[in-house]
Order: structure tokens, then C-alpha cells, then sequence
């Protein structure tokens, strides 16, 4: 086990090379400035609260990591078998391995791989709100990349990494990078991969529906959006757990209704028991005025859906059927925290900025 004092100059070494390929590039920002800080000062708060038992705290997923650098990819070697390219997680525990291999610490080589996927989704949405001729200010990016995700890249979950290959998948005009997105989701989380094709496919059935339909048309495809979801859970079981095929037993319950509802705006933890979610009632709510992109991102994005911007209508709606489609997925489960919308997060609120713009810009246009 590494001391405090050497587990902080190894974090502080990466932050510096971070720092120095920031400035070479001349992209560092406030923002970067500010999250690097931040993720420098937690990542050394939890290792010298935890120590090596901070691969326990508030996921698995540490736990799982140290797990293939140090047993499954040594000692079996990398498989590429469905199952591994699906279980053993690629995109961020080969990069870290390898930075592991050089002397860094694997938990903390593990965190800057997430950390870098934290950035690249900053810089990612920068190019994409500058190409609509949008530049980012402290709310917009609030939105996207806001308090819980800047938190969650000091704990190494694998959601930063898949919101950044959602969002390549959902904003590349480059057909190469989408499959690069779709390949990145699969392989990291199969399920989400799934829906957002599924929902990529209904947004495309539903862009040539008349404006006056869009409400009624909304309700009907995500009833039909998150049944065809609950169903596909099954067929998937069957194929990756070989157990007989079956059809759910609750869809339409005022339970998974309101636990839509709950999901959609981060608010999960109300329809979990204590044998899921550890924290008090009091306390998750509370943890919602820090991590307040939770709530206010669907909630804006949720406005911006029902907008009459006609030239929108696709993308939002991709997004909000693949939401409602993987919904339908995780319905069927007991397993659904708000770490797992992150890459919801991160498109809803892209797409609820470029919204409030561009009704903020049409508006001008008219006084003008």
C-alpha cells in the first residue's frame, strides 16, 4: 500500500502532465482549472480517508476494476470472447493498466483514465454548442457537465466513459466516429448500446409527423417505446443468460409509472428500498442542491422537448426515446441510480442549451 505522501505526488504528477498538455494545446480554461483542482484535492481526500478500502466507497465498480488489472488480464490474458469484450470493460481498464504498468497506482491510474474521458466530453461539447454558434457560459455548462459529474470522476465509474461515447454516437456527423460511439457504448454497457439505436430508429419514424400531432404523438410512441423496451429486457436475458424466454409480469403498474418519473428527474432513490439505496431520504435530498444537474437537466430539457422548434425534432426526441427505451430495460430490474443517466445528462443538456438559444436567436430576429 502507498503512503498518503506518495499515492498525492503520483496524483499530483498526472494532474501537471494534464495541466502542461492543456496549456501546449492552449485549452485550459476556468473550467478545466477548476475541475482539475477539484479532482487533485478528492482524490487525495478519499485515498486519505479510506485508504486501499476506498475501492468500496459508494460503488463496486473500483473494486471490479482492481479486479481485472490485477488477476483476469494478467493472469488469463485479454480475451476477446463476447463475454469479455462485454464484461471486462476495454476503454478504461487498458489505458489504466498500462499506466499502471509504469509505476502509478491502479485505483488512481483508474480514476485519471475517467477523468480524461470527463474532459474529452467537456471539450466534445464545446466543439458541438461552436458549431451552432453558441459560446459556453458558467450555465451551459452546468447543464452538461455539471457537479455529479465532476464527482463522479473522482470514484473511476465507467458512466463518464459511456456518456462519452453516447454523446460521439448522438452529435458526430462522421458515420466512422458514430460506430466509434456505438462500439465504446457496447462495450462498456450492452444494454444502453441497444437503446440508442432503438431510439435513434423511433425518433426516425416519428421526425415526419405533423407539428399539430407532436403532444399526442409523444404519449402514444412512449407507451409503445417503453413496452417494446420492458419485452426486449427478456429476449436479452435469453441470449446472454440462456434462461427461457418469458414476457414481464408488471409494465403498466402506477409503481413503474412513477418510478419513470422518479428516474427521469434523478430522483430514483424514492421508489428504492433500504436494501438498495444505503443513504437516508433526507440526506439523498439534500446531495440534490449540490448535484442539482440531476434534477434541473431533465427538467429543462424536458421544456425545450415540447418547444415548437421544428429543426430539433429528431435529435431531442432520439434522445428522449432512448431514455424511455432504456427505462423500459431497467424496469425490469431493482438496479437504477443516478450515475447510470449521466449520459443522458450530458445530451439532454446539450440539446436543452442549443434549444434556449435558438429561441432566444429566433426571438431577436423578430424584434430585429
Amino acid at each position: 500500500m502507498l503512503s498518503l505522501l506518495a499515492y498525492s505526488i503520483q496524483t499530483l504528477i498526472l494532474a501537471a502532465l494534464l495541466v502542461v498538455v492543456c496549456l501546449r494545446l492552449r485549452t485550459l480554461d476556468l473550467y478545466l482549472a477548476g475541475t482539475i483542482l477539484f479532482w487533485v484535492v478528492a482524490v487525495v481526500a478519499i485515498y486519505a480517508r479510506y485508504k486501499t478500502d476506498q475501492i468500496y466507497f459508494y460503488s463496486n465498480d473500483q473494486e471490479y476494476h482492481l479486479l481485472l488489472m490485477r488477476y483476469y488480464i494478467p493472469v488469463e490474458g485479454l480475451g476477446f470472447g463476447f463475454k469479455e469484450l462485454t464484461n471486462w470493460r476495454y476503454p478504461v481498464i487498458l489505458p489504466a493498466y498500462f499506466l499502471s504498468k509504469v509505476g502509478f497506482d491502479p485505483i488512481l491510474a483508474n480514476k485519471f483514465i475517467h477523468f480524461l474521458y470527463l474532459i474529452a466530453t467537456y471539450k466534445s461539447g464545446q466543439r458541438f454548442l461552436a458549431q451552432h454558434k453558441i459560446r459556453p457560459q458558467w450555465w451551459h455548462v452546468a447543464l452538461f457537465c455539471g457537479p455529479l459529474l465532476i464527482f463522479m470522476s473522482a470514484l473511476a465509474l465507467r458512466d463518464l466513459a459511456i456518456a462519452f461515447f453516447v454523446m460521439s454516437f448522438f452529435l458526430e456527423r462522421n458515420p466512422a466516429y458514430r460506430v466509434f460511439g456505438l462500439i465504446g457504448t457496447l462495450l462498456l454497457r450492452p444494454h444502453l448500446a441497444v437503446a440508442v439505436v432503438v431510439g435513434s430508429l423511433i425518433s426516425f419514424l416519428f421526425k415526419n409527423l405533423k407539428i399539430k400531432y407532436f403532444i399526442p404523438g409523444i404519449a402514444l410512441f412512449t407507451v409503445l417505446t417503453y413496452t417494446l423496451g420492458s419485452y426486449i429486457y427478456y429476449v436479452g436475458a435469453t441470449i446472454k443468460d440462456k434462461i427461457p424466454l418469458r414476457a414481464p409480469t408488471e409494465v403498466f403498474t402506477q409503481f413503474k409509472f412513477t418510478r419513470f418519473a422518479a428516474n427521469f428527474f434523478g430522483l430514483q432513490f424514492l421508489t428504492l428500498d433500504d436494501t438498495v439505496v444505503a443513504a437516508s431520504i433526507p440526506a439523498l435530498f439534500l446531495s440534490r442542491l449540490v448535484f442539482f444537474d440531476t434534477l434541473l437537466t431533465p427538467l429543462i430539457f424536458l421544456i425545450v422537448l415540447f418547444m415548437p422548434l421544428a429543426k430539433w425534432n429528431q435529435l431531442r426526441t432520439s434522445v428522449f426515446f432512448t431514455f424511455v427505451f432504456f427505462y423500459g430495460l431497467v424496469s425490469q430490474t431493482d438496479w437504477n441510480s443516478s450515475r447510470q443517466n449521466m449520459p443522458f445528462f450530458v445530451m439532454m443538456g446539450l440539446v436543452a442549451i442549443v434549444g434556449i438559444e435558438g429561441r432566444k436567436a429566433s426571438r431577436e430576429e423578430l424584434v430585429a
